[in-house]
């Protein structure tokens, strides 16, 4: 068997329950939503702002848990001491979940200063100061998953989410509709689901590898310093996000329709490489750690081609079955015919995010997380932004232009981030080949 078949079954295999868990973690909001619109317009549009305004938080404080996994997998790679890891990233979430609770209840406070309408004011706050308490939990929750996944202990967690995704499903029509307290029975549910989801995976990760709570700063610092560009790095892309379906919805009903359907459809098929890259990223920072350049190269490599041949099937079905897809949400012809176009842009979207985000996993792997944060930022708003402007309102083709600038920015995105890890991966084989040849010569005895 060759390395790249090799790596392909390694990466297919170990991203397989993170999938499945990414998969779980979008459906949480989908049953909330779909829980909440059967209680009241008002609290369905409530809770769409809400979880909105809440969402960039909950990207920081998960995207800087994402630097635990691939450095305790170098760690042990080296067979350095990992045990101060669980205690210490334990800290960084009660430090982290701590400021993010702050933070949230801080936006609730100035979210009368929004001008939205009277009747779903109190009830956006409502749910912000109650789901406030959860963020700790889901950054527990998430430390936690990090260090098993770094040890390929993938399976507990993941299914974790999926069993809570049926419990809140549950508790929402509990506190929703028997105990009738609305939105505020929709904060409950998600703040309990996730408070439980960390208890149960803290007793297993305590019974499956030991939590002294051994504290390092060191390691805290270096935890923070990678963390941080990965969590903003989210936060960029969500924000764009956020940007299309304001500028969508400013252009027609039917156009922020389509538009909604499309992003909710893209975010689920976009857990698919973005569990690619998580799984990337263990499998190139253990290969990093022991210094193996050809190991990195045949898991790049792997990791890219699923990701491509992901985003190229979700492509092929944006394209040729859009009405279809479309009519699964909606009844409407005019948002249907409308989304047909916009599904096109869609699918030519997909290439270019899978490789941009696979190339973030390896990246993430060996260290570098800053300039991938900038090439995002470079790539999604200074150039993907405009040109989807110009094609939007210039060139007239309304929200498929806003996709359209999008994907000609995560093509840039996609050629930094491949050229970057390439003159990495070269530079960084180098450096070992000459301390290698300068190694004096041992003589036997």
């Amino acid at each position: 068997m060759s390395a790249y078949v090799r790596s392909l079954k390694e990466i297919f295999l170990f991203s397989l329950p993170i999938i499945a868990g990414q998969l779980g973690q979008m459906l949480f909001g989908i049953g909330d939503i779909v829980v909440a619109g059967r209680y009241s317009t008002d609290v369905l549009s409530a809770l769409g702002i809400a979880t909105a305004i809440f969402s960039p938080f909950l990207l920081i404080g998960t995207g800087i848990a994402f630097a635990i996994s691939p450095l305790k997998a170098k760690m042990i790679a080296q067979n350095k001491d990992v045990s101060a890891l669980p205690g210490t990233t334990l800290l960084l979430a009660l430090i982290t979940g701590t400021l993010l609770t702050f933070l949230i209840g801080a936006a609730g406070f100035c979210v009368q200063f929004m001008e939205f309408e009277h009747t779903i004011e109190h009830l956006i706050v409502d749910y912000l100061m109650i789901c406030a308490a959860s963020i700790l939990p889901v950054m527990i929750f998430q430390v936690l998953k990090e260090n098993l996944q770094a040890q390929e202990k993938t399976l507990f967690a993941n299914g974790l989410i999926l069993f809570f995704n049926l419990f809140n499903l549950a508790a929402n029509v509990f506190f929703i509709f028997t105990l009738d307290l609305g939105i505020v029975g929709a904060a409950i549910a998600t703040t309990l689901s996730r408070t439980l989801m960390a208890f149960v995976l803290y007793l297993y990760t305590a019974r499956t590898i030991k939590i002294n709570f051994k504290i390092s700063f060191p390691i805290l610092k270096f935890l923070y310093r990678k963390g941080l560009p990965i969590g903003l790095n989210g936060l960029l892309v969500g924000l764009i996000f956020s940007l299309v379906t304001v500028l969508s919805g400013k252009m027609s009903i039917t156009a922020s329709a389509a538009n909604n359907i499309l992003i909710n459809v893209s975010s689920l098929t976009y857990m698919i490489p973005y569990a690619l890259a998580g799984a990337a990223s263990v499998k190139t920072a253990r290969a990093y750690g022991s210094r193996d350049f050809d190991q990195i190269t045949s898991y790049a490599l792997a990791t890219l081609s699923l990701g491509l041949l992901s985003a190229s099937m979700t492509g092929l079905l944006f394209y040729s079955v859009p009405e279809k897809i479309l009519a699964l949400a909606t009844g409407d012809p005019q948002v249907i015919r409308y989304g047909a176009t916009l599904f096109f842009f869609g699918a030519i979207y997909q290439v270019p995010d899978a490789i941009q985000i696979t190339l973030q996993g390896c990246l993430r792997g060996i260290e570098i997380t800053f300039r991938p944060m900038v090439s995002i930022f470079l790539g999604i708003w200074m150039v993907g932004f405009p040109a989807g402007c110009f094609f939007a309102y210039i060139k007239g083709m309304g929200a498929a232009g806003l996709w359209m600038g999008m994907a000609t920015g995560l093509t840039a995105v996609a050629i930094v981030n491949g050229t970057l890890f390439i003159r990495i991966l070269l530079k960084n084989r180098d450096t070992t080949i000459r301390k290698s040849t300068l190694l004096p010569c041992i003589p036997e005895h």
